[in-house]
């Protein structure tokens, strides 16, 4: 009787601990992400599933500062930037280094130009003085889909949103 009891109880911890497990997982928030349409018409955004579209940080309308080869290469306005460009994603772990020009950063823009890009994930959680950061804007030069950002930002706070536009060189 004793170990029926036992075995009972233990089933029970166990299917107590598969629902919360399982529960955990399927509640799990992914970032939004959002393709940017391929033209630039204001209309096609406005029509477009995109809330809270960041324009003044998307178009070089605020302070940036721009990043390559492990540098920061260049601060453009003079208020704190609000954008930081990642001119190549080599120089992703430079950006896990505290710097005062990231304290109001709102949006990373990351340049891929190559799918061998991809291989090296940006894990969001590894950058330090971002605290004020809402988007990630990924600038791809050839076709990417969801599935492929999903694996290249890892563990980003379910409140960024991440924006992607494929542009075609002519």
């Amino acid at each position: 009787m004793r170990n029926r009891i036992k075995l009972t109880f233990t089933n029970y911890l166990l299917v107590c601990f598969m629902m919360i497990f399982f529960t955990s997982i399927s509640f799990a928030q992914e970032n939004n992400i959002y393709k940017l349409p391929d033209n630039s018409d204001q209309n096609s955004l406005r029509s477009s599933r995109i809330t809270n579209y960041p324009q003044d940080l998307l178009y070089d309308l605020e302070p940036s500062v721009y990043i390559k080869n492990n540098n920061v290469e260049n601060v453009v306005g003079v208020a704190s930037p609000k954008v930081l460009k990642l001119k190549d994603v080599n120089s992703i772990p430079f950006l896990s280094n505290r710097n005062a020009l990231y304290n109001k950063v709102e949006m990373i823009t990351i340049n891929v130009t190559s799918l061998s890009d991809l291989s090296r994930p940006f894990i969001v959680d590894d950058i330090r003085g971002f605290a004020n950061l809402k988007y990630i804007y990924i600038k791809s030069e050839f076709l990417i889909t969801e599935n492929q950002i999903r694996n290249f930002i890892q563990n980003a706070d379910p409140e960024i949103s991440i924006f992607y536009k494929i542009f075609n060189r002519s």
